[in-house]
């Protein structure tokens, strides 16, 4: 059977001609769009194209909102009727008039054909199984893995102030729409909102939704614009949305918005292995709204992510969403349009490839269309859909608008036009088979069951040690008291900061870092290695009346200033804070930057050695291939004239010998001296034509030895490209971490306070 050689720069997604079609990769930062009607093909050839990425070790980030993406995770290395078993469904079977066993099998010999005819066989299923990390996340789920949807609001690392004015307000826009209000950039309560996170963020603050909720009642500014807060939004009514909020923070449903991983789109790239995740969020249980703020902040955090990574011309990651519908409306702004509409105008710079899919054109923004630079038609049901693809197709490279609507009108199912503004052709593919089993939509049970090793055990923060709370405690000493919560019960925390040089002239590191350790004041000893680290107290008071306080520790209440306290964080620093830098191919990791982020910078080094080291080989290549080839051809002609050569000879002789023995017998005379002479001469003729016939074959044998040259340099080229693709496969190198301790003299400017909250 013939198949095809995976190659690092294309993605195979079909037949052309039934010849395999490939796709450059690197075309696909500048974008694509997949149309079809139900029953197109449309979500096998997105699986595809997913599946191509996940062999080529290129990241993914999936919203699922129909739930056909989970797919992803059917793939079964055997292709054997007990794979397909636990995924068929009785009532299919029974309508095919066949028992689930019977059914199953039946798929199986389908996916076996299918993929044979398609240059493809369970290897291949195999590699596409092994080369990525699979998890689907369930918002307000625990079905799958989860995901908080709420919790502290990050600051996000923009430094572009216009951009950092869109991020904020698509996430006021995305929080009113969870709320149920209809989003109007001109509302009190979006300025509200937007002013209350730009103030927060200024100051370099997280924000967290309890905080959020008093910050609305009590906002951490006086004016708003050139009028008074007062007047701009009363108190009366800045209560009655605070209520709202706090009623969603209050509902029995809402320890579901907070459990789950937190959207770190920089470790939801690679693992640590330096395998590619293929991240699936589907959000098919969700009520519209939640949809609507959970895309809006998904879309958000890869803008934010992607501000953060330098500029590159290679396909970095994918964001593929299947059905854009509602999400990027040609009318209308929802929250989603904004972050949507900065990815298609921007990602390409930062090697983001964004990936729509719908059923009609008429669901995108026509700027969005303007910014794709691929597009896969597939069958459409309406004229009004093949008049805006044929509108919006015509205008690039002016062509022909009747070539495409017979194009368009003409495809069958799984057949999809391809306009590529990166190829001069217009070109029609036959999808592959998909490598994954093609369900449909998995049931809740089988999520849970396939992600049952991924879920993690997520909880809220709580302690168990009943709280003895009081009136506010008086201290003696220098301990510094300040307020995290305006009322209520409180308990007592220490924070420390301290900040940290890590310095080594040989390693190139000079780095200055400022901690940060909470420490719950919950157990009679003083212990920092129960503190939580990173996090940030935003300071609302240095006095609190109308709260009541938890019981201190006795070391805290008999300390007479913080001296002890600050030695004891000073020691804890010392003993075991590192500052590590991850290390290969010559390449280091920059300050605070986690594993998966510098992986995904190595992968980029890696993907340009081995694009060069390939051009270098190509040229290798083509000069020994030329070369053989002019002596193939000087060889072919050679041979071929020996062969006319040898012809001639041949028929020369036995024409000579043939008259000289007929002339004799004719004659009646017999065999002459004379006539014995000729003979003799054409003998010797015929034993040059046996010389030439011996010249002949060691020509077709040089030949030959040409052409198994030519075979062995193929396959020496293809091996060594081979060679090169696992030697700098990111998944091979061996990634250093090496650990900077820091000295006493280097930590300095430490502060212990006590803080309620």
């Amino acid at each position: 059977m013939k198949t095809i050689a995976e190659d690092l720069k294309h993605f195979y997604l079909g037949l052309e001609d039934n010849e395999p079609y490939f796709y450059k990769n690197k075309d696909l930062v500048t974008h694509a769009g997949i149309i079809g009607m139900t029953g197109s093909g449309k979500t096998g050839l997105g699986i595809s194209l997913l599946e191509e990425a996940c062999i080529d070790n290129i990241p993914s980030i999936i919203i699922d909102p129909k739930g056909d993406m989970t797919n992803l995770c059917l793939s079964f290395s055997e292709l054997n009727p007990d794979e397909f078993l636990p995924y068929v469904d009785e009532n299919e079977a029974s309508n095919a008039g066949l028992s689930r066993e019977q059914m199953a099998t039946s798929l199986a010999k389908t996916w076996q054909e299918g993929l044979s005819d398609t240059y493809q066989d369970h290897s291949r299923v195999k590699l596409l199984k092994n080369s990525a990390n699979y998890t689907i996340y369930t918002p307000k789920s625990s079905v799958g893995v989860s995901v908080a949807l709420l919790g502290d609001f990050h600051v996000p690392n923009i430094d572009d102030e216009e951009a950092l004015v869109s991020y904020i307000g698509s996430i006021s826009a995305s929080l009113l729409s969870l709320l149920g209000i209809d989003v109007d950039e001109s509302s009190k309560e979006y300025i509200l909102l937007s002013k209350i996170f730009q103030t927060k963020f200024a100051k370099n603050e997280n924000l967290s939704i309890e905080e959020l909720i008093t910050l609305i009642v009590e906002p951490p500014f006086d004016k708003i614009g050139v009028f008074d807060i007062e007047k701009f939004y009363p108190a009366t009514d800045r209560f009655k949305l605070s209520i709202r909020l706090n009623s969603l923070l209050a509902s029995p449903g809402f320890n579901s918005y907070i459990q789950g991983e937190r959207l770190d789109i920089a470790r939801m790239l690679y693992d640590k292995d330096g395998k590619a995740k293929c991240n699936i969020f589907t959000i098919s249980h969700l009520n519209d709204n939640e949809r609507m703020f959970f895309v809006t902040l998904i879309l958000n955090e890869v803008v934010a992510w992607m501000r953060t990574c330098e500029g590159t011309s290679s396909l970095r990651a994918i964001l593929y969403m299947d059905e854009i519908f509602g999400f990027f409306p040609p009318n209308g702004n929802p929250p989603s349009k904004t972050p949507m509409l900065t990815l298609l105008k921007q990602a390409r710079a930062f090697g983001v490839g964004c990936v729509l899919s719908t059923q009609n054109p008429v669901d995108l923004d026509y700027k969005g269309l303007s910014n794709i630079g691929t597009w896969f038609i597939g069958r459409l049901q309406t004229s009004q859909d093949k008049a805006r693809v044929i509108d919006g197709l015509s205008t690039m490279d002016g062509m022909d608008k009747a070539k495409l609507e017979r194009e368009i009108s003409s495809l069958n199912k799984r057949h999809f036009l391809v306009k590529n503004i990166h190829d001069s052709r217009l070109r029609i593919i036959k999808t592959r088979f998909a490598l994954s089993y093609l369900k449909g939509p998995l049931s809740r049970e089988q999520i849970s069951n396939l992600m049952n090793d991924k879920k993690q055990n997520l909880a809220l923060l709580k302690t168990d040690k009943k709280q003895n709370f009081n009136q506010r405690p008086i201290l003696a000493g220098d301990l510094e008291q300040i307020y995290a919560s305006v009322s209520g019960e409180l308990s007592g925390y220490l924070m420390g900061e301290a900040k940290v040089r890590f310095y080594d002239t040989k390693k190139g590191i000079d780095a200055i870092r400022k901690i940060n350790y909470l420490l719950a004041l919950d157990d009679d000893e003083l212990d920092w290695r129960k503190a939580s680290v990173g996090i940030k107290i935003a300071k609302l008071s240095n006095e609190n009346l109308n709260a009541n306080y938890a019981d201190l520790p006795s070391f805290i209440r008999s300390a007479k200033n913080t001296s002890e306290l600050k030695k004891s964080l000073k020691e804890y620093i010392y003993r075991n804070e590192r500052f590590g830098v991850y290390s290969s191919l010559g390449l280091y990791s920059n300050e605070n930057e986690s594993k998966e982020s510098f992986l995904l910078r190595l992968k980029e080094k890696c993907d340009e050695i081995v694009s060069s080291k390939i051009d270098d080989l190509q040229i290798k290549y083509e000069r020994e291939k030329s070369k053989l080839d002019d002596r193939l051809i000087k060889a072919t002609a050679k041979l071929e004239k020996e062969q006319a050569d040898m012809k001639a000879s041949g028929i020369s002789a036995a024409i000579n010998i043939g008259m000289s023995l007929l002339g004799a017998i004719m004659g009646g005379k017999g065999l002459t001296r004379t006539t014995a002479s000729k003979v003799a001469t054409s003998a010797r003729s015929v034993n040059r034509v046996l010389k030439e016939r011996s010249d002949v074959k060691l020509s077709e044998q040089s030949v030959d030895n040409i052409l198994a040259q030519i075979k062995q340099l193929q396959i020496d080229f293809e091996s060594e490209i081979l060679k090169l693709k696992e030697q700098y496969d990111i998944r091979n190198l061996a990634v250093d971490e090496i650990q900077i301790l820091p000295k006493k003299t280097d930590i300095y400017d430490e502060k212990v306070v006590l803080v309620w909250k």
